[in-house]
């Protein structure tokens, strides 16, 4: 069968999603770099100077350049949790609007055991391993860290890290993500491989049928 119009919409804005977070990442980076370049070592490092600000109806606002440079360099990790956070929004819209087609049903895919049970059903149980449902446990329990606990570890998030990588977390109850997931941007990007590749299947599935 062909794709419907609003499913396809989403798949595209999935795959679209990358591009769009590390565009951003390499902006923010790009511009610390020239901050440091052009102020740095320099007599402006610590002086309030207007910055160009289109944007605004003032068209500028005032930093100090160590402070401007500080703000932007310290802003990846959150763009990087951010992207999780949108990724996985749009996987779980996908699955809701899936399901009423491979399965026949409306699921909340936005609840975690109705996700699994996504996967568990007839037509979609051949897609992933049990290691990767687990991982997408762990992604999403990441993200609803980030969302739900200003960033810090809780037990969920502990429970489905053993679960899904076995042995003892690196990081306890009310770290940093960060401490958790030590590399957060490569960690990111597998997971993001992942909710790729489970869309491209997902997408033949609808194809197929």
């Amino acid at each position: 069968m062909n794709i419907p119009t609003n499913i396809k919409y989403i798949i595209e804005r999935i795959l679209e999603d990358e591009s769009r977070w590390k565009a951003l990442y390499m902006a923010t980076w790009g511009y610390s770099y020239q901050i440091e370049a052009q102020y740095q070592g320099g007599t402006l490092w610590d002086m309030l100077i207007p910055f160009g600000l289109p944007a605004s109806k003032y068209k500028q606002y005032a930093y100090k350049p160590k402070e401007l440079h500080s703000i932007l360099t310290s802003r990846d990790g959150e763009f990087t949790i951010g992207h999780l956070q949108t990724l996985f929004s749009l996987f779980e819209e996908l699955l809701n609007e899936v399901s009423k087609i491979l399965h026949g049903l409306e699921l909340n895919t936005s609840k975690w055991k109705n996700m699994e049970n996504f996967f568990n059903q007839t037509a979609t149980k051949d897609i992933l391993s049990t290691q990767d449902i687990n991982e997408l446990n762990l992604a999403k329990k990441t993200r609803n860290c980030f969302i739900h606990n200003g960033s810090r570890i809780d037990q969920k998030w502990i429970d489905a890290y053993q679960k899904a990588r076995g042995g003892i977390s690196p990081a306890g109850l009310g770290d940093e993500l960060q401490k958790g997931l030590l590399n957060k941007f490569h960690q990111i990007e597998d997971w993001h491989e992942l909710i790729i590749d489970i869309t491209k299947r997902i997408e033949r599935k609808i194809i197929l049928k």
